[in-house]
C-alpha cells in the first residue's frame, strides 16, 4: 500500500476511532436532540456526550444550532462532510450484520 493511502487511513482512523464517534454519527442520521442521542447511545453520560459532539463539530462532521431559548434547545445535525460518510456507515453496518455473531459487543446499533 502506498504511503499516501496509509496516511489517509490513519487520518480518518484518528477521527472515527475515537470512542463513540462512529455510533454518534450513525445515530445522528435519525436523532437530532441531545436527549435522543443520549438514549440511542444507551445512556451515555451527558458530559461524555457533550465532549464527543463538540469534537465531531470541531472535526467538521456535525453542526450545532440553537432551536429555542426558553427552554434552551439545541439540535445537532450531520454536516455535508458528515453526511458524505453515509455510504461508509452503511457498509460498516452491513459488514457487521454479515460477519459478527448476533448479540456480540460489536453488533450493529
Amino acid at each position: 500500500m502506498s504511503q499516501s493511502r496509509t496516511c489517509a487511513i490513519s487520518a480518518i482512523a484518528r477521527i472515527l476511532g475515537r470512542k463513540w464517534a462512529l455510533e454518534l454519527l450513525f445515530y445522528l442520521r435519525q436523532h437530532n436532540r441531545f436527549c435522543e442521542l443520549q438514549a440511542a447511545a444507551g445512556g451515555l453520560s451527558p458530559a461524555t456526550l457533550t465532549r464527543r459532539l463538540r469534537q465531531l463539530e470541531r472535526d467538521g462532521l456535525v453542526t450545532r444550532s440553537l432551536v429555542s431559548t426558553a427552554p434552551v434547545q439545541i439540535e445537532y445535525r450531520l454536516s455535508e462532510k458528515g453526511l458524505a460518510l453515509g455510504p461508509v456507515l452503511d457498509a460498516l453496518a452491513e459488514w457487521s450484520r454479515r460477519w459478527l455473531p448476533a448479540g456480540q459487543p460489536g453488533e450493529t446499533p
